[in-house]
């Protein structure tokens, strides 16, 4: 007969993971602290110390557990997805980097209380500036956009529209992630392909629309097709449609405007 009494059991284990998540997660904080510092200091150069903070950040989100501290998860994406494009580090930037950092902190700690946190935490954060906009003109304001699309260049060029109206933005590219951040983050508007792998947009507005807690969520389907393609028949009539081409932009506008987000 096997001995199983030190064999740790399916609980232990998973205390172990959140524990090394936690450790993992305050190091990162750490990290920011000290990159912070040292480039205000001017002990290390903006250009270098983005490199270290970039591989920090992306390394901690690829890794983090699922089912493990899902505000810290919400906010580790969002801080990923906002230093993986930037180049260099300046004061606006490491100001919003703080607030990232403050967040996760929070979230780690437990002190983001009630059903609404994680809904609120995020358009609360930072907005993307990798962008050539003027934020000082275009004001952030707290409304959250989720994007399902696989093509990276397309999604930069939806979230540069958001961001251009002052919207927080978020992309995941496996439309089974847009569930749960959905469900956790309540979007005010939900953008997606039609060709996003296992499901099409069509799937994914279908599956919202019958759920009660997202049926009156904002969706829209990006798409080079027109209203009346076989492809779409099964689109719920409240979807909007946004053309990919020179009419995008109008489209898009023509979204927000119908959907209250303008």
């Amino acid at each position: 007969m096997i001995a199983t009494k030190d064999v740790p059991n399916a609980d232990d284990i998973d205390r172990e993971i959140e524990a090394e998540f936690r450790e993992d997660v305050r190091q990162t904080i750490d990290t920011v602290d000290v990159i912070a510092s040292n480039v205000r200091s001017g002990a290390t150069e903006p250009e270098a110390a983005v490199v270290g903070l970039r591989a920090a950040v992306r390394s901690l989100n690829a890794q983090a557990p699922s089912g493990v501290l899902p505000n810290v998860r919400l906010v580790l994406r969002r801080m990923d997805e906002y230093v993986g494009p930037l180049n260099t580090l300046d004061e606006q930037t490491l100001s919003d980097i703080e607030s990232f950092a403050g967040r996760l902190e929070d979230a780690l700690e437990g002190r983001l209380e009630g059903s609404d946190a994680a809904a609120r935490v995020v358009r609360e954060l930072p907005i993307k500036r990798t962008f050539d906009i003027d934020f000082e003109v275009v004001v952030p304001r707290p409304i959250e956009v989720l994007l399902v699309l696989r093509d990276r260049a397309g999604a930069h060029l939806v979230e540069r529209e958001l961001a251009a109206c002052g919207l927080h933005s978020t992309c995941v590219k496996i439309p089974f992630d847009a569930f749960e951040q959905v469900f956790r983050v309540r979007p005010d508007l939900i953008i997606a392909g039609q060709e996003i792998g296992e499901m099409t947009g069509v799937d994914l507005a279908c599956a919202f629309a019958a759920m009660p807690p997202t049926r009156d969520i904002p969706f829209a389907l990006l798409t080079s097709y027109e209203w009346g393609h076989p492809a779409l028949r099964d689109l719920p009539p409240r979807a909007g449609l946004l053309k990919k081409g020179p009419s995008f932009g109008d489209d898009l506008a023509q979204a927000l405007s119908r959907f209250g987000l303008t």
